[in-house]
């Protein structure tokens, strides 16, 4: 079947065209909200002015000109690059890594319903060792890497055998805002970029485990300091830096000390083109899987509330860190990270046409822009909510389709209440 809507720039907009799709909400502008042609001059401009880019309806439109799509700047996340250029970025990033990658590309074994019950339980024993690594760490400045260890195996396994699941949970968990559920997150994207690059099992439990740990020098902030959300004051963000270096010193003196894990943790905030800390580190001299970890943390920072008053969407994160290319980050990991993780990631809350909620329940990976969705709103009778509604927005048959992508609602959001996080929740 052929392509029924296509994403445009307002700017590659036509009189003639339909548009069916919008980057914001209907009620917002003066549009119908069942779709409209363009018909002049001054409401194409107004349509510029109110949005960045739209869906045209490629049946019904009278004029389609040269369309673009509006995401290309994604990277190849939208094909914006030609296939010899991303092959040749992958194969400079396989050269540098092939001694710590797998013989054969991983494939996923569970379906994400199985895979969900085991995440549980591995997010649940993780939460569970990181609470008491950190009381240990506060109480008298001791650490025991090993009751990490073997629950960072079990996170890389679970990933391993579907790249969705622990994903999907710990994003729906993100309201959660403290350093445990922060360390899950950043793993979590650590962890899923590995998989995605082909790491073997242990080059993955170390990042994974680093991951976690990155953030220990928190300990050593007051308690007080933490719990304030938001957009740190300079005064603050100096302190988050520096607690680093004491981070490290508490690693160094645990009863396991593992200089692996430390040299991967104490270069995390180093930056490609030297401007990080603590030692200015710059390109190929800061490790690979520091590289992985230091762009999930940039990337969690983004998009949750733990350091934004308004955090970003995925979309608008992503856009960031593509933005950041071969300056703050490599420009082919940042590439595969995009790739890896996907422009709505799993477990990211989005908006479908006529304004019905979804969350993203798992990647398609030929057509990232084109996840798998569980329906949480739309306009079904009380008694149909009990039965799942899974879309597949790359079905050759589906109509639907993604209008924009949702920043993580804070934990004291009222729709946090609301029966469809708790079905998200569950799923």
């Amino acid at each position: 079947m052929a392509v029924r809507t296509q994403k445009v720039t307002a700017d590659d907009l036509q009189i003639g065209m339909f548009v069916s799709g919008i980057d914001r909400p209907w009620r917002e502008t003066p549009f119908p909200i069942q779709g409209f042609h363009i018909e002049d001059r001054s409401q194409l401009e107004k349509l510029q002015h109110l949005c960045k880019w739209v869906y045209v309806d490629v049946r019904r439109s009278r004029s389609l000109g040269k369309l673009r799509p509006a995401a290309q700047e994604f990277s190849f996340v939208s094909d914006y690059f030609e296939e010899r250029q991303r092959k040749n970025g992958r194969e400079l990033i396989n050269l540098r890594i092939r001694t710590i990658q797998n013989d054969h590309p991983y494939k996923s074994q569970t379906s994400l319903d199985q895979e969900l019950r085991q995440a549980r339980r591995v997010h649940r024993r993780i939460s569970d060792r990181i609470r008491k690594l950190l009381g240990n760490a506060a109480d008298d400045g001791r650490l025991s890497l090993d009751q990490l260890r073997d629950v960072s195996f079990d996170l890389v396994n679970s990933v391993i055998r579907n790249p969705d699941a622990f994903a999907y949970l710990s994003r729906i968990e993100s309201h959660s805002e403290d350093v445990l559920n922060y360390s899950i997150r950043l793993a979590s994207w650590a962890v899923l970029t590995g998989r995605h690059l082909d790491l073997t099992r242990d080059a993955m439990s170390d990042l994974a485990l680093a991951a976690l740990v990155c953030k220990i020098g928190y300990t050593t902030i007051p308690r007080e300091i933490l719990r304030i959300k938001g957009t740190p004051t300079p005064h603050v963000q100096e302190m988050l830096k520096w607690s680093l270096v004491r981070g490290v010193k508490l690693l160094k003196a645990s009863d396991d000390f593992n200089s692996r894990i430390v040299k991967l943790v104490s270069h995390h905030l180093e930056r490609f083109d030297g401007s990080g800390f603590p030692r200015g580190v710059s390109g190929r001299h800061i490790p690979f899987l520091s590289q992985i970890i230091g762009l999930a943390d940039y990337y969690e920072n983004l998009v949750s509330h733990d350091f934004l008053d308004v955090p970003l969407s995925s979309a608008e994160a992503v856009r960031e860190l593509f933005q950041l290319r071969n300056t703050l980050f490599d420009g082919y990991l940042v590439e595969e990270f995009i790739q890896a993780i996907g422009l709505y990631p799993t477990g990211s809350v989005v908006t479908l046409n006529d304004d019905r909620l979804a969350v993203v329940v798992a990647q398609n990976p030929s057509a990232r822009l084109k996840p798998r969705v569980l329906v949480l709103e739309d306009d079904r009778k009380p008694w149909q909510w009990f039965k799942r509604r899974i879309v597949d927005l790359n079905d050759e048959d589906s109509e639907d389709f993604i209008v924009a992508s949702l920043p993580t609602l804070p934990r004291d959001s009222v729709h946090r209440d609301k029966r469809y996080f708790r079905q998200a929740g569950l799923f």
